[in-house]
């Protein structure tokens, strides 16, 4: 080998090992972006739909007990809603919902679940998205780009209420 073909593929490796660490730091922004997202959003929650005890930024997982929303912490512990009457419908099995709609003064706030997402995964209660029911449009507190119009373009969601019967989200 010559020093040329020597500087060559020494100059490629360093190249790629900027190129990892550029991939790495805009990972680690996403990331950091994503939990600066999360907690701003469950700040959201502990304010609108605070906790009987507890905070939503220490829960574990959400699930329905008849026609309760239990919330458990990771030592075991749970509790409800302050105002239980606040959890209206589900999607989803009741001990793995999916998704959950929560709902204070006429305004709709679904949480949805995604252990394998890509915000799911990295938060202890598995949450992919909050969304909050806006005039014409569903906001996300997490994805600044989803928006899912309701201009007729989407049909109407489906969930099931807490007593069992369907709970149609009329979009509009």
């Amino acid at each position: 080998m010559d020093i040329s073909t020597i500087d060559s593929i020494q100059s490629e490796q360093n190249y790629n090992d900027l190129i990892s660490a550029e991939v790495v730091s805009v990972e680690s922004v996403k990331i950091s972006q994503s939990e600066t997202a999360m907690s701003n959003a469950k700040q959201f929650l502990d304010s609108t739909f605070p906790l009987a005890k507890g905070s939503h930024k220490d829960v574990s997982s959400y699930l329905v007990y008849y026609q309760q929303l239990l919330i458990f912490f990771s030592d075991g512990t749970h509790t409800g809603l302050k105002d239980p009457k606040q959890f209206v419908a589900l999607n989803g099995p009741k001990s793995e919902p999916s998704a959950i709609l929560l709902r204070d003064k006429g305004t709709h706030v679904e949480l949805t679940f995604d252990r394998c997402g890509e915000i799911g995964a990295h938060d202890q209660a598995n949450i992919e998205d909050i969304q909050i029911e806006g005039h014409r449009y569903w906001i996300s507190l997490l994805n600044v780009d989803a928006r899912r119009m309701i201009d007729g373009s989407l049909q109407d969601q489906m969930f099931t209420a807490k007593d069992g019967s369907d709970y149609l989200l009329k979009e509009a």
